[in-house]
């Protein structure tokens, strides 16, 4: 009864097994949010699913979104063929897919609207050189509706159903286990029982692989045209490949357990047992309803090699590989192991004297179970990476860092550029363009402003007080300035917005709306790169978030560290908020538009009238002393420039951005306040070499 009663309990662990792994593969890759993003993400390296989404995507921009483009619809599939699967296009997938699924099961909402955001964006900066006049077009056309189902009460079905699955995944294992363990107990030969467990593990391994053939070939085959069938089973690989991979390892690691306990006890007789095998499928018998079954199958398995030769072969195979393992691990570990049918007692004592050889028995089958079992889940096996992030701002060294543990080149006044309507500006570029070069810092400063009939933008006054304190004017300095602005015709109504201006709008005037657009197309469409906003606000905090909103930049927003751990570069970029936005003097609005100087950034003066100051060694202790923030802030702004106004100086620029003397300080002000310098606000970025400097810094290279 003992010998029957662990033969069951083995069995029985084998059913559970068979279920626990099913019901664990589909908690973790299927009621996952980011595991099902990753692995919709991942159907984009089959050709067929990307020139499936491809021609759903120019659909939507040129039927549905920009009718007029009708005629460049061939243009733009070519192109969208090409950025399809890319980084940029596979980070809005993925973004997409993950709110979708965290919709659906976490949300209980009962409509699917996969939408790709930003997905214009990406088409036009692809379709720019070709053709700039559709590239604008495309660009207006914005998101794109993949998908756009409603399910009804079926998302509460499918939500309950995700949470049933992962607690059943878990306690079918624990059970698993449990079963096992009781064969152990109850058994009068452990030896055998590891054997009859070895055997049950790869007979699940093996219908794990068979049933997944068998799934698969049914679920292809109700289509018909050959391209959606093409697609359908890429779709089927990303999703579930993995699983018929792990049915191979369960397959090789019973085998494995079986050959290892073959080699202690007798040979276990597995071609007596195939033998009698083929005789009860080959032999007619003698019960009418035994034979109805043997027909069934019979009739089943010739449909089966006529409809689907392949999968015939591939099952064939499966079996034919894991006897395969069995034999020659047997073999083996035999020559390792292997005790006298009737042992005499001189050796049994030189058995005693050669215990190592025996324990390397079952060490040699932990370590080719343990080894498969590495590969797997090393390949991916049990999670599919979320982004494929290579490089995090540019460099693959960054990827593992935290944001306090980098150094970003940044701009100091950023939207002061030789842009139409600025004066004196202080960068060599615009925002699009610094972003291009490798700024990922920006410092700008945002008014609200009256736009003139003449063109002319008028500063909203307001603030004052503050104006004058934070830009280092005196009031009669502002006076002065007010007179002139008034002499020159900034007068009458004017209709009131938002602006990047520095001091006074009437010396230059971006809107804001331009400057966040900037940043939008550069993220949307370069996704591998965190950058730090920090804005000197002269507005509302509700109405910056608005504007930052309305840019579309909503789904980038950083929000913030969790407590003191801060996410890593790869883990910012992978979860879609490459973005710190941050303000001086007022936040809110939303949780993630926090103050910089209120525990988050601590800095360096900002006010240097020579450049003496920043490059002589007497100065740099002085230069590098404590302004606003609080010590220990886990960013470190380092303001580096030279303040002139009303005229800046490039001249001044590339003395003091000079590699030797923005290094010297730098590492002076590492020294002086125990902090890496994440932010080097410089003007003129491109004279001197502040993009070396910071890749020194970091440690990538010799700084260039």
């Amino acid at each position: 009864m003992r010998r029957v009663g662990a033969t069951g309990l083995v069995w029985l662990s084998a059913v559970l097994l068979l279920f626990a792994t099913v019901f664990g593969y589909a908690r973790r890759s299927l009621f996952d949010s980011d595991q099902f993003a990753a692995r919709a993400a991942a159907t984009l390296r089959d050709d067929s699913v990307r020139t499936l989404v491809a021609e759903r995507v120019t659909d939507q921009v040129v039927l549905k979104q920009q009718a007029d483009l009708i005629a460049a619809r061939p243009l733009i599939e070519q192109v969208v063929s090409t950025i399809v699967g890319g980084t940029a296009f596979r980070a809005l997938f993925v973004r997409a897919v993950r709110d979708v699924h965290a919709a659906v099961f976490h949300h209980d909402e009962n409509t699917v609207t996969l939408t790709l955001a930003d997905v214009g964006t990406v088409a036009a900066a692809a379709l720019d050189k070709l053709d700039p006049s559709v590239a604008n077009q495309v660009r207006k056309s914005g998101q794109v509706t993949l998908v756009d189902n409603h399910l009804g009460d079926a998302t509460g079905g499918l939500a309950r159903l995700a949470r049933n699955v992962r607690v059943v995944a878990w306690v079918l294992l624990g059970l698993t286990a449990a079963a096992a363990a009781a064969a152990l107990v109850v058994s009068t030969d452990r030896r055998r029982t590891v054997a009859q467990l070895g055997v049950a593990t790869a007979v699940v391994g093996i219908l794990v692989v068979v049933l997944y053939t068998l799934a698969r070939a049914i679920v292809l085959a109700e289509f018909s045209d050959p391209e959606d069938k093409a697609a359908a089973g890429g779709v089927w690989n990303a999703f579930l490949a993995d699983l018929r991979t792990f049915g191979w390892v369960l397959a090789g690691s019973g085998a494995v357990i079986a050959a290892a306990a073959a080699s202690i006890i007798r040979p276990l007789e597995i071609e007596n047992v195939l033998r009698r095998g083929w005789r009860l499928v080959s032999t007619e018998p003698q019960a009418t309803r035994f034979r109805v079954v043997r027909a069934i199958g019979l009739i089943l398995l010739g449909v089966l090699v006529v409809a689907d030769p392949l999968t015939a072969v591939d099952i064939v195979a499966t079996l034919v590989g894991v006897y395969l393992v069995y034999l020659g691990v047997e073999a083996i570990l035999r020559l390792t192991y292997r005790p006298a049918a009737h042992p005499t007692v001189e050796e049994e004592v030189a058995e005693a004297r050669h215990l190592a050889r025996r324990i390397a028995v079952p060490g040699i089958a932990i370590a080719l179970i343990a080894g498969a079992l590495s590969i797997f889940f090393a390949t991916g096996g049990a999670s599919v990476s979320v982004a494929s992030v290579n490089t995090c701002d540019g460099y693959p060294q960054l990827c593992d860092k935290t944001l306090p543990e980098v150094v970003l080149p940044a701009t100091h006044n950023s939207m002061s550029a030789p842009v139409p309507g600025f004066f004196s500006s202080e960068q060599d570029k615009g925002i699009a363009g610094q972003l291009a070069d490798g700024i990922r810092g920006l410092l700008w400063d945002t008014h609200y402003g009256d736009r003139l009939k003449n063109g002319r933008v008028r500063t909203d006054l307001t603030n004052l007080e503050q104006i004058l304190a934070q830009d280092g004017i005196s009031q009669e300095q502002f006076e002065a300035a007010k007179r002139l602005r008034a002499r020159a015709g900034f007068k009458g109504k004017g209709v009131r917005g938002m602006y990047l201006c520095h001091t006074l709008c009437e010396l230059g005037a971006t809107p804001l709306a331009d400057g966040l657009r900037d940043i939008h197309d550069f993220i949307a469409t370069h996704p591998n790169n965190v950058l730090v906003v920090v804005n000197q606000d002269y507005i509302t905090p509700a109405d910056y978030v608005k504007a930052i909103q309305d840019a579309g930049l909503g789904g980038y927003v950083f929000k913030g560290p969790n407590g003191s751990d801060w996410p890593t570069l790869r883990e910012m970029i992978d979860s879609n908020q490459q973005i710190v936005f941050l303000a001086e003097n007022h936040a809110g609005a939303a949780p993630w538009y926090r103050l910089a100087y209120d525990g988050l950034v601590e800095e360096t003066p900002y006010t240097f009238r020579s450049s003496t100051l920043l490059t002589n060694s007497a100065n740099l202790d002085a230069s590098c002393r404590p302004n606003r923030g609080r010590e220990g802030s886990p960013l470190f702004l380092m303001n580096h420039w030279v303040s002139t106004d009303p005229v800046p100086k490039p001249t001044d620029a590339a003395r003091v951005n000079a590699y030797e003397p923005l290094l010297a300080r730098a590492r002076r002000c590492q020294q002086v306040r125990h902090h890496l310098p994440n932010l080097l606000a410089v003007n003129f970025y491109k004279e001197g070499d502040v993009f070396k400097v910071a890749n020194t810094l970091n440690g990538i290279g010799n700084g260039s």
